[in-house]
């Protein structure tokens, strides 16, 4: 969590390994789901994160504009079972398309399918999926 904190550019503190241990006790053991081997349907989409930094809780309550943080989670979740492959998080600068390659490259699994919303719509996309595989059927 402290990294993700960090990623974002904020300074709280997340839960140390202490705390979450000690809660930890009386919580049941979920087992997480394996990624399936084989052929996967990709979906991918990105999200905005807003960062609040010093003193802009108080300027937003009150109504002052200041300019805040913004990042973008890009991710690549197998559709069969809802497990995140891939992601990666960028400025609010980054295009979506742009990052089509790099979550790509993350997965390991052959791909028969990826569906992406209108954002990612157009040549890069096109060219960034082909250039992974010919037999990649594309849904936009």
């Amino acid at each position: 969590m402290a990294s993700v904190l960090s990623l974002i550019g904020l300074t709280i503190s997340a839960p140390d390994h202490t705390t979450v241990s000690r809660r930890a006790v009386t919580l049941p053991v979920i087992q997480a789901p394996s990624v399936p081997h084989g052929p996967l349907h990709v979906l991918i989409d990105s999200t905005g994160l807003q960062g609040y930094g010093a003193g802009q809780w108080l300027e937003a309550k009150h109504g002052a504009k200041s300019r805040r943080t913004w990042r973008k989670l890009h991710l690549a979740v197998d559709a069969a079972n809802g497990m995140i492959v891939a992601q990666t998080l960028t400025d609010q600068d980054a295009d979506d398309p742009s990052h089509v390659g790099p979550l790509l490259d993350q997965i390991d699994d052959p791909i028969i399918q990826v569906t992406a919303d209108g954002a990612y719509d157009g040549a890069p996309t096109y060219q960034t999926i082909a250039a992974d595989g010919d037999e990649i059927e594309v849904m936009t």
